[in-house]
């Protein structure tokens, strides 16, 4: 496939293809690997990256994808690995040291909103742009949290977002304007968490809050009023 677009065939994509044909953006994926379990949750990633090579036009082949990863991965111990697809479905694989997770997320409000409607929040990309602006407002935080247009909380620059209230852990639904994170949908089939509209008000009413990724499951976090 011919990765070269011109300014006619921009025109024929939907708004949310052309950002990321004019950024040059790869889709992406980020796992944990343990040389004696393999890729964390690594079919939920899978199956995660093959719906946004749909949506947004990306070729995608799995057995390709896989083959990467056992290559680059064979003989490597714990790590962060990162899976980025080119649009033309040409695969990279990067390996990083293993992760430190903290013993609790610090988490500040950032008061410019995301929309919603935005397709590009539901797919994880090498886009971070609109991530690392509202991050650099807040460097003396552990993560960021968004807010959409309708004063609802979405996820973090980094990880999904959950809350207990009543006893109960709740996580912000996807129409909010939230990525669809492994984790987090880990969480939601065994009924660990259930989806519902969460608001700061919420956030800081709330009896404990807890950021989620695959790559360091589920940490405790606080927010900062």
């Amino acid at each position: 496939m011919n990765t070269s677009v011109s300014a006619a065939g921009l025109a024929t994509i939907g708004p949310a293809e052309a950002q990321l044909v004019e950024a040059g953006a790869q889709l992406m994926e980020t796992m944990y690997h343990d040389p004696r379990t393999g890729l964390r949750h690594v079919d939920r990633h899978l199956r995660r990256l093959a719906r946004s090579a749909a949506v947004l036009g990306y070729e995608f082949g799995e057995r390709d994808v896989r083959r990467h990863l056992a290559q680059r991965l064979s003989g490597v111990g714990p790590a962060r690995v990162r899976v980025r697809l080119h649009r033309d479905g040409g695969v990279d694989v990067d390996v990083f040291g293993p992760p430190v997770a903290p013993a609790s997320v610090s988490l500040v409000l950032d008061d410019e909103p995301v929309d919603s409607r935005d397709v590009l929040l539901g797919h994880k990309s090498t886009l971070r742009e609109r991530y690392d602006r509202r991050r650099h407002r807040h460097p003396g935080a552990g993560d960021v949290v968004l807010v959409n247009e309708l004063g609802h909380v979405t996820e973090t620059t980094i990880a999904n977002l959950a809350a207990r209230i009543d006893g109960v852990w709740w996580t912000p639904p996807l129409a909010s304007g939230c990525l669809p994170g492994v984790e987090r949908s880990w969480q939601l089939d065994r009924g660990l968490m259930r989806e519902r509209i969460l608001t700061p008000r919420d956030l800081l009413a709330a009896e404990a809050l807890a950021v989620t990724s695959s790559l360091k499951g589920v940490l405790p976090a606080t927010l900062r009023p």
